[in-house]
């Protein structure tokens, strides 16, 4: 089995760290590489992903993980660590379970956003629509399936999948989505329109979100897009998938008590 280690550009005790683990993973008989510029050259008969760094490293990783349909699992170097579950003390006993093949493969849903009918990117976490500038309140109309939400005065909303739901939506006041329920949460920031709640939906809905003004786009982080007064942004489920890779039963509540408190 060949190991990819993905680590953040420029990030040197990050790079330090996945050269002391690609050691203990070759002496345990694996191949291993560094992901350079998210180029796989893959010869092996199975490859794996390995994320180093946070949950940022590994929302970024993701993507080169499900373009080259690879498993991956991350290894936390940094302050949270929710999806990153493993540290680098703790990697050895990964190894072995890789070994040994005792681990599971969790199919996680991703969501693609359009603008204007326009294919823009997929995301695997989050889509954020935000107002333009720091002051003032953007009005953002949405609606569900074709039928209307209402207009959102506030901040902006925050788009997550089941993944992302622990992320930035549940720091706005969205709900936790326990394991195994595949769906998109719609979480306003700082709405001044107190009658607009956080919205769980089927995966395969279809979100509409109107810009009353302008305002910007960001997926998994990466703001990608400014948008106008009238832009039509569509998030609907993509056709591609993220793979993790998981060893053991992951307690939510408990990642949550431990990681988030």
């Amino acid at each position: 089995m060949h190991l990819y280690f993905a680590a953040r550009a420029g990030k040197a005790s990050l790079v330090s760290a996945c050269k002391r683990m690609m050691k203990a993973a070759e002496n345990a008989g694996f191949t291993c590489s560094l992901l350079s510029d998210g180029i796989v050259n893959d010869s092996a008969d199975a490859s794996v992903i390995i994320a180093v760094g946070g949950d940022g490293n590994l929302i970024r990783t993701a993507h080169v993980a499900c373009r080259e349909d690879l498993p991956l699992f991350g290894v936390n170097c940094g302050r949270i660590g929710f999806l990153t579950e493993w540290t680098e003390d703790r990697f050895p006993e990964a190894l072995q379970k890789l070994a040994k093949g005792d681990f599971t493969i969790e199919t996680r849903s991703m969501l693609t956003v359009s603008v204007n009918g326009e294919r823009m990117r997929d995301c695997f976490n989050d889509l954020l629509v935000y107002k333009h500038s720091f002051s003032g309140v953007a009005k953002i109309s949405l609606s569900l399936n074709g039928q209307e939400m209402g207009d959102l005065f506030g901040d902006g909303a925050v788009v997550a999948t089941s993944t992302g739901a622990t992320g930035y939506s549940l720091s706005a006041g969205g709900p936790i989505l326990a394991d195994g329920i595949d769906a998109m949460v719609i979480t306003p920031i700082c709405a001044h329109t107190l009658h607009f709640r956080p919205v769980v939906s089927s995966i395969s809905s279809e979100i509409a979100i109107v810009m009353g003004d302008r305002g910007h786009l960001a997926a998994d982080g990466d703001r990608f897009r400014a948008v106008s007064a009238g832009d039509r942004i569509t998030v609907t489920r993509s056709d591609k998938v993220v793979r993790l890779m998981t060893f053991g039963t992951r307690n939510l509540f408990r990642l949550i008590t431990e990681k988030l408190t």
